[in-house]
């Protein structure tokens, strides 16, 4: 067998992409046949629902085409309004060869004439009329004979209305056209539900002379829908837009009550689960459960999944949903439900295998897979082992560096050439090494000589602040006790002795001053550096000096504290760099305010005293941190200030020395200048922190000693 990695993989591909291939053409397969399936489950469902919506066609068909015939026959004088006899006959006859409930006719004087097809079948004929025998405003009910001629009296109706009330007479007189009517019920038989469709009758001068029309019953449609649909499991329901039951396959779904108390069933109102099933799947509910009012001029319209199967009590039942009547000037919705067991089992079956099939080839797949990884991933883990190994003896000074290239027989070539490219790589190391220890005794003696350099300056430092230390003890008990002498509260010294003790302090408070900065300057010798936010740090110094500017009566302006500026740094040192120059400010505004009140104004155009700090971001890799004043300003700017070196009357001169011997260690730079507000400036150049190193920490900046 071929050891190449390549022929591995080659191998093993082809394997998982053949058993892929086959559980995808399995599952092609069973799915085609679920979806032929599916297919002819569909077109017998609609097979079904198409033959009942052209049945139902071409029953309201009839009374279009009958309607127009008959009012064809009295505009060309074929059929005389006044011979109402004949006119029954003629009603009659056309009922014979066409699927008719009711053809009637009614003049604008409130004449009557109607033949009606009963549910057993016959015939019988409705008049009321001035030349019948019963006379106007009784409603006779005459059998029909052989011929359809009238027959024997069966029933009287009285007090029958002087004009037509019902929908079939009056919608239609208002829209001067033909049309289907409005569900309503009989005026002589409450009981009965009915739609007509009637054309309204004119007269050669355009006067409305009646309407004749022919009547759709109801109960009539539930018996023919019940018969065309027997052979399907479910149910058919025809709807109206507003939610109101036309007819139904199922007795009881159209109407409840019975005589004067028949009322239309809204869809919601069927208590029957699996219409309500069906409701809820395919339709929008509106107020009330019903379907929401559309405007006109909008059809409905099915879902994007019309067809939707339910499971009722262990059946399978496929509902659709269909606008129909469009063309017969109806709007309504033809929804039905058809058992469909066999064809869904049959589905679930057949996807049951292509699932099953699916998952056998995935898990041989997967197999196949660890079985390659396996041999291409045990050398290497052996490789990495080894590597591990080697790598931990290189941190060894001690230890000898060694590897071992070969590896298990029947590994892939490729990764036996990695293994041996390895052992190459750690042979040359290991002269490396070699070379390496060899410069490194020669180095060794003038590293030694830099460490004890950098020994004796850390000891001079730690004996110079311990001396510092020493000197500050005594130095600060004579000041304490000095300020206790001359506290207000005690009882008055004599002038000279009081003079003599205010000398003392002030002495001894210079003093205090000049160590605490020689210990500053000590502590800069150890500087930790770490991600600091400047304006965090200036912040915190003008919060240590507010209390004394405050005091002083000067206003401090910032600008630029808000912006984010991180730097690599020692937040107490650049602190303790900032009081300094805050202090000097507000000592240089001191001085100038005692010229004032001898006469001399030393501020900048006389304005009140004011220092500003400002932060910005110079562009770059720096960001400038500046301390300003309206003061007097340096009188040389110019030349570089030394430690010990002033240009105030009382000062140290370790103050700017301090601020710069600071900046130093934070290689930035301190620029000292003329401000914009008339005074001394101190810019100090700070570079910024880089963005991979590590995050900022939140700046603890407490109190110290500072001048």
């Amino acid at each position: 067998m071929t050891r190449g990695l390549r022929q591995r993989i080659i191998w093993a591909t082809s394997l998982q992409l053949l058993l892929v291939s086959g559980a995808v053409g399995g599952m092609a397969y069973f799915s085609g046949q679920r979806s032929g399936f599916s297919h002819a489950e569909a077109y017998r469902q609609q097979q079904a629902i198409t033959d009942l919506s052209h049945q139902l066609s071409g029953r309201l068909t009839a009374p279009r085409l009958v309607n127009n015939l008959n009012a064809l026959a009295i505009e060309q004088g074929q059929l005389s309004l006044n011979d109402f006899e004949a006119m029954g006959r003629r009603f009659w006859s056309q009922m014979q060869f066409f699927p008719l409930g009711y053809i009637n006719w009614g003049s604008t004087q409130g004449e009557f004439l109607g033949v009606e097809r009963l549910d057993t079948g016959t015939f019988v004929l409705n008049e009321d009329a001035f030349s019948s025998p019963l006379g106007k405003g009784t409603l006779g009910v005459y059998a029909l004979g052989p011929k359809g001629q009238r027959g024997q009296l069966l029933e009287t109706i009285p007090d029958m209305t002087a004009s037509h009330e019902e929908a079939w007479y009056i919608e239609t007189v208002k829209a001067g056209k033909a049309r289907w009517s409005s569900i309503y019920q009989w005026e002589d038989k409450p009981e009965v539900l009915a739609i007509s469709y009637n054309q309204p009758i004119y007269g050669s001068n355009h006067q409305l002379l009646g309407v004749i029309g022919i009547d759709f019953v109801l109960s009539q449609l539930d018996t023919w829908l019940a018969e065309v649909w027997k052979d399907q499991n479910g149910f058919a329901l025809i709807v109206e837009s507003d939610g109101m039951v036309v007819a139904s396959s199922r007795p009881g779904f159209s109407s409840t009550g019975t005589g004067d108390d028949v009322k239309r069933v809204r869809l919601d109102q069927i208590p029957d689960p699996l219409v309500q099933g069906a409701r809820r799947r395919l339709l929008a509910r509106g107020p009330a459960g019903a379907l929401p009012a559309r405007p006109s001029g909008i059809h409905w319209t099915k879902r994007q999944t019309p067809r939707q199967a339910i499971e009722l009590r262990g059946h399978t039942y496929i509902v659709d949903l269909h606008p129909w009547g469009e063309a017969e000037g109806l709007n309504w919705l033809l929804i039905t439900a058809i058992r469909s067991d066999q064809i869904v089992q049959a589905s679930q079956r057949h996807a049951l295998i292509a699932l099953l099939l699916s998952l056998g080839a995935v898990a041989t797949a997967m197999a196949v897979t660890i079985r390659v990884g396996n041999w291409l991933l045990a050398p290497l883990e052996l490789l990495r082992r080894r590597c591990q190994t080697a790598t931990e003896l290189v941190g060894r000074e001690s230890s000898v560096l060694t590897f071992e290239p070969q590896l298990p027989k029947g590994t892939a070539t490729e990764i036996e050439a990695v293994s041996e490219a390895f052992g190459a790589l750690v042979n040359r190391l290991i002269r490396a090494r070699r070379q390496l220890a060899e410069a490194t005794e020669r180095e060794r003696l003038s590293d030694a000589q830099t460490l004890l350099l950098l020994e004796d300056k850390l000891k001079s430092s730690l004996h110079a602040a311990a001396i510092a230390h020493e000197i500050n003890l005594p130095l600060s008990t004579l000041l304490l006790n000095s300020k206790l002498l001359l506290n207000p509260s005690n009882p008055p010294l004599p002038a000279p002795l009081g003079s003599h003790l205010s000398s003392i302090a002030d002495n001894a408070e210079a003093v205090v001053t000049t160590i605490e900065k020689m210990r500053t300057l000590l502590r800069n010798v150890q500087t930790h550096h770490q991600r600091i936010n400047l304006a965090n740090v200036a912040r915190s110094a003008l919060l240590y000096v507010a209390p004394s500017l405050k005091a002083a009566g000067i206003t401090v302006q910032r600008e630029g504290l808000e912006i984010s500026s991180a730097v690599m740094g020692d937040a107490a040192q650049i602190q303790i760099a900032l009081v300094n120059l805050l202090r000097n400010a507000r000592e240089a505004l001191d001085t100038a305010a005692s010229n004032t009140a001898s006469g001399m104004d030393c501020t900048a155009a006389g304005d009140p005293p004011t220092i500003a700090v400002g932060l910005r971001d110079a562009g770059g890799d720096h960001l400038v941190l500046t301390v300003a004043d309206n003061g007097p300003g340096f009188q040389a700017p110019e030349l570089p200030l030394g430690p010990l070196e002033t240009s105030k009357p009382q000062g140290s001169g370790l103050g700017l020395f301090v601020v710069r011997t600071t900046m130093d260690n934070h290689r930035g730079t301190m620029d000292i200048g003329r401000s914009a507000l008339g005074g001394a400036e101190v810019r100090l150049r700070f570079p910024k922190a880089s963005p991979q190193t590590n995050p900022e920490p939140t700046e603890q900046i407490g109190p110290s000693q500072h001048d």
